[in-house]
């Protein structure tokens, strides 16, 4: 029983090594005064702005997160949208996060210290060719 205990423990440990040694290191840092921090939710489906969650960030892949806190500076920051009630039910794993055709999901950003950026899939009901956009929705002074 004991092997079969640290047989788990090896497969799992060097399963860990593998999935995150292709996620990336991001310029991520601790909350404070000194730090900018991008939300991605809570979305407003009456308005048509939608949750967000932030997959990658300034070309490299992170795992999907709602809330993320940065040094300032500039960054292209990739999301995936959460707007399942503007489509039809999909099934499977990847069903929840919508990330469409190529670059729609981008937005570049300023940030500055101190301050809470709310970022924000909209669906545009007039555009069926290009449905979706990422919008700086608000910037917020934290406090």
């Amino acid at each position: 029983m004991k092997t079969y205990s640290k047989i788990g423990l090896m497969l799992l440990l060097v399963w860990m090594a593998l999935t995150t040694e292709g996620i990336a290191r991001v310029p991520t840092t601790q909350p404070g005064p000194d730090a900018a921090r991008l939300s991605g939710s809570p979305g407003k489906a009456v308005s048509d702005l939608f949750e967000v969650r932030f997959i990658e960030i300034n070309g490299e892949n992170i795992q999907p997160r709602e809330f993320i806190w940065l040094e300032p500076g500039t960054y292209t920051v990739k999301v995936a949208i959460l707007a399942n009630s503007t489509q039809p039910r999909m099934r499977g794993a990847g069903a929840a996060m919508d990330q469409g055709p190529e670059g729609y999901n981008m937005i570049d950003l300023e940030l500055e210290a101190g301050k809470t950026y709310q970022i924000r899939g909209r669906y545009n009901r007039e555009k069926p060719e290009a449905p979706y956009s990422v919008v700086l929705y608000r910037v917020d002074n934290n406090q």
